[in-house]
């Protein structure tokens, strides 16, 4: 009998998808795609098993290992002594991929309307190739081969892939626990921390767990959006007060709540977000006295505590609260990656346990594979040498900023701790246009709208140094002067002023 025919037919090997893609897996999606599209037909003859090979530059085994596998789920069958052929079963495909169908652009059901909305949503920065967007850190520092390791260490336990505590990994908890201790002078227990999927999610379930659905709490008039989104989705009415170099104004805060019931504040206290600036010993008293009379919930948001460059930190608001007022919020986005979501919140027993079961409506729990493989950072010393590498890094970056603004036209302090620099730019100038210019430059900023409770323009710009390394920095700083002097249309705007 006579051997059929080989179609003469072009094919090459597709590119990988992944590194971890092996051969067998590209030559068996190379076929199927030629399927889909029609160029191999139902009942075709393909060519055999070595040219196969030949062409795709693989051995033959990994082409017939292939082919095992096409043949099991139906796209081809082998024919003894004749070959192997495309199914005859598979419906003819379009020589041309066809185009995808319309999407809808809307739902086929109503959408409910939101009991409160954002009357002045978040700028959000362009993309661009460099950011100075704040609070970002540089996951370039971590050592992804430490990481890897705990993770691998992580799994062999196969408790951290079956359900656990809605409140986190235990050992998790315990190295906080002894971290917020020792480093942090908060004395809370294991028991009275759960862990988030990040801070916002912390926010979220005080938000919900702990507040009385529309009760009146107080923010700081510059401060953190998406903070204020979660209080508000919570149908919590929010109460801006002004912050000025001292931090939030307590006395006008308590003046606030003698006009109408408060129910608790929400507040950066230590690198206040964006302004940087540190809450006043004073009024750190007064707002603590403030809270015991008045029983409020007062939300520490204590977002990037490790960054400090002179001197020790100044000790959170729950380091001294023998009132049991404060809830303390914390992440380890800024130490280690916002990929890795893990935050936590710190409150008495009783306010944890109703976080926990808040929490379990939404997502139960955490990932506790990858919440174990941190705690194993933690227990073998790996993370706090890793904070200490980072610290100096970005200590460097700071300084390195500052020279480089040094002969421009902004005005600011230097920060003496955190990943950002606040600064302020000159009468006159449209901050909107230097954020625009900047982002053709190739460089993204933070309208300043987006921290302004209002949401009206301010003469602010917040300046993220670490995600940037030093090159980085110098072409970003570049880019921000020429977007500064084109905004100001060619005027002498005059040098830099340290506050």
């Amino acid at each position: 009998m006579d051997q059929p025919s080989r179609p003469a037919l072009s094919l090459s090997l597709a590119p990988p998808e992944s590194d971890h893609e092996g051969l067998a897996a590209r030559v068996h999606r190379t076929l199927v795609s030629e399927v889909r599209r029609g160029r191999l037909r139902p009942g075709q003859l393909l060519p055999g098993s070595r040219r196969l090979a030949e062409a795709f530059g693989v051995h033959r085994n990994t082409v017939l290992a292939a082919l095992r596998e096409l043949e099991a789920e139906g796209w081809v069958c082998a024919e003894p002594a004749r070959g192997t052929r495309v199914a005859s079963g598979l419906p003819a495909q379009p020589r041309r991929p066809a185009p995808p169908p319309p999407t809808a652009a809307r739902p086929g059901f109503d959408l409910p309307r939101l009991d409160v909305e954002d009357p002045s949503p978040a700028a959000v920065p362009r993309a661009a190739p460099l950011s100075f967007s704040g609070g970002v850190p540089d996951v370039r520092l971590v050592d992804t081969a430490v990481l890897g390791r705990a993770l691998r260490r992580a799994l062999r336990d196969p408790g951290t892939l079956r359900y656990g505590s809605s409140q986190g990994d235990p050992r998790l908890r315990e190295a906080l626990a002894a971290m917020l201790s020792d480093a942090r002078g908060v004395p809370r227990a294991a028991d009275e921390l759960v862990v988030t999927s990040g801070s916002q999610m912390a926010l979220d379930l005080v938000a919900r767990g702990l507040f009385a659905r529309g009760a009146r709490v107080a923010v700081e008039a510059l401060g953190y959006r998406p903070g204020w989104d979660a209080l508000r989705r919570a149908g919590l009415e929010l109460v801006p007060v002004p912050v000025d170099r001292h931090g939030l104004d307590v006395e006008l805060l308590a003046d606030l709540a003698r006009r109408a019931p408060i129910s608790g504040v929400v507040l950066t206290p230590h690198h206040q977000y964006p302004t940087t600036v540190t809450l006043s010993a004073e009024r750190r008293l007064s707002l603590l006295a403030l809270a015991r009379r008045q029983r409020w919930l007062v939300v520490e948001d204590d977002y990037d505590h490790e960054f400090h460059y002179e001197g020790r930190p100044v000790l959170p608001l729950a380091s001294a609260d023998p009132g049991g007022n404060v809830v303390y919020v914390g992440t380890l986005s800024k130490l280690l990656a916002p990929g890795l979501r893990l935050g936590f919140v710190a409150a008495p027993r009783a306010a944890i346990a109703r976080l926990a079961d808040v929490r379990r409506t939404t997502d139960r729990e955490g990932v506790h594979a990858v919440e174990r493989a941190v705690a194993l950072l933690f227990e073998d010393g790996d993370l706090g040498r890793h904070a200490r590498r980072v610290r100096r890094v970005y200590h460097a970056r700071r300084d390195a900023l500052v020279e480089l603004l040094r002969a421009s036209p902004l005005t600011f302090a230097v920060p003496h701790g955190g990943t950002a620099l606040f600064a302020s730019t000159p009468a006159g100038v449209d901050v909107d246009a230097v954020v625009a210019g900047a982002a053709a430059r190739g460089v993204a900023l933070q309208s300043p709208r987006s921290f302004a409770f209002d949401g009206l323009p301010r003469r602010h710009l917040r300046l993220g140094f670490a995600q940037l390394d030093l090159p980085e920095l110098a072409r970003a700083a570049r880019a921000l002067t020429l977007a500064l002097d084109e905004a100001a249309g060619g005027r002498t705007l005059g040098r830099n002023r340290f506050t």
